[in-house]
C-alpha cells in the first residue's frame, strides 16, 4: 500500500539488545512510504551504531533528556503527514501502518487512531513481576504504543510534557482528548509489546501516579476553560 508519508519516531535509551529486531519490522511493513526517525537519547551501548546500520534517520543526543524529550526531537524532525511513536524495545506488526492509515483515511471526523496489541515475553526470560495477567488473554485494546495521529493535531495539541519522565503519552492523550481532539480504535494487531524485566513501565506504582498526575493535569485545565468562559 502506498500513499500518504508516515513518520515513525523511535526514541532509544541503551537498546542494543532489542533495536535491531525493532526497526526490522517497521521495515517490513507492507505500508509505503515509510520515514523512520531514531533519537539516540545518550545511550552509552552500541544502539546509535545499530540504528544506522538500518534505513533510519539517527539523531544522536549527547545527554539524556528523557522519552519525552527524545520524542519532541525526533517529532521536530517528522515531516509526515501521520506520525506514531515506536518504542525501541517492542515490535510492529507488519501490515499495522496501512491498516492504520486507512482507518484514519475511512474516518477524516477522526484525528487519532489506536490499534490492538499483543504482549510477548522476550525469549529467554520467565515473566516478570510486573506482568498482567490479562495479558496471556489476547490481543486488548488502549495501548498508547498503538497511536497514530494526524500531524494537525500535533500542531493543535503540542509537545510532550518534558518535564515528565513517565506517563508523558498519557498527559499527551489527555491533552489532545480536552482540545476536542475525536479517537477512534481499529479492531487489528498494530503491535507486539515486549515485556522484559527493563520495561520502563515496570514500576506499576510509578506508572499509577503519573497516571493520576495526568487527570488532575486535565482537570485542571477543564476548570480554567470554565473560568474562562465566564
Amino acid at each position: 500500500m502506498s500513499g500518504r508519508l508516515v513518520s515513525v519516531v523511535t526514541p532509544a535509551f541503551e537498546e542494543e539488545a532489542f533495536i535491531a529486531e525493532a526497526l526490522q519490522s517497521v521495515l517490513a511493513q507492507t505500508y509505503r512510504p515509510v520515514e523512520l526517525i531514531v533519537v539516540d537519547d545518550g545511550s552509552r551501548d552500541r544502539t546509535a551504531e545499530i540504528a544506522a546500520a538500518h534505513e533510519a534517520r539517527v539523531l544522536r543526543r549527547p545527554q539524556r533528556g528523557g522519552p519525552a524529550a527524545a520524542r519532541n526531537a525526533g517529532l521536530a524532525l517528522a515531516r509526515g503527514d501521520y506520525w506514531t511513536i515506536f518504542d525501541a524495545d517492542d515490535v510492529m506488526a507488519p501490515e499495522g501502518l496501512s491498516r492504520q492509515v486507512a482507518h484514519l483515511e475511512q474516518h477524516p471526523e477522526l484525528g487519532i487512531v489506536f490499534g490492538l496489541t499483543e504482549a510477548f515475553v522476550s525469549p529467554g526470560e520467565g515473566r516478570p513481576s510486573h506482568f498482567r495477567s490479562a495479558w496471556a488473554n489476547g490481543p486488548f485494546p488502549w495501548h498508547t504504543g498503538t497511536m497514530m495521529a494526524r500531524r494537525e493535531v500535533l500542531e493543535l495539541v503540542g509537545p510532550f510534557d518534558e518535564t515528565l519522565r513517565l506517563g508523558e503519552d498519557i498527559e499527551w492523550l489527555a491533552r489532545a482528548k480536552d482540545a476536542g481532539v475525536r479517537v477512534g480504535r481499529a479492531d487489528h494487531v498494530a503491535l507486539r509489546y515486549r515485556i522484559h524485566r527493563a520495561n520502563t513501565t515496570s514500576d506499576t506504582h510509578a506508572k499509577q501516579q503519573a497516571m493520576l498526575r495526568a487527570l488532575r493535569m486535565s482537570v485542571r485545565r477543564r476548570r480554567a476553560g470554565h473560568a474562562d468562559d465566564c
